[in-house]
């Protein structure tokens, strides 16, 4: 799924794009006002909002990424 997509669902007001000395992530305001972040992934610091995707990683952490992630080979166990 892309950024905005992703964005668009949760019903968030706004997105922003910070840049620091340890790289960037994104500063998001949820529509009830609080502001919450999403990392960027390393290989992907520079990109621009509107190509990110977001990956939702085992443990539930949205992460945005440039590269375009599907599931490989599944196994139950």
């Amino acid at each position: 799924m892309n950024l905005i997509e992703f964005l668009k669902e949760r019903k968030a007001k706004s997105v922003k794009k910070v840049t620091g000395p340890n790289g960037a992530f994104l500063s998001i305001i949820e529509k009830d006002g609080e502001v919450t972040t999403m990392p960027i992934g390393k290989k992907s610091q520079d990109g621009t909002l509107s190509e990110y995707n977001v990956l939702i990683s085992d443990d539930g952490q949205a992460i945005a990424t440039i590269n375009n992630y599907q599931d490989g080979e599944t196994m139950e166990l």
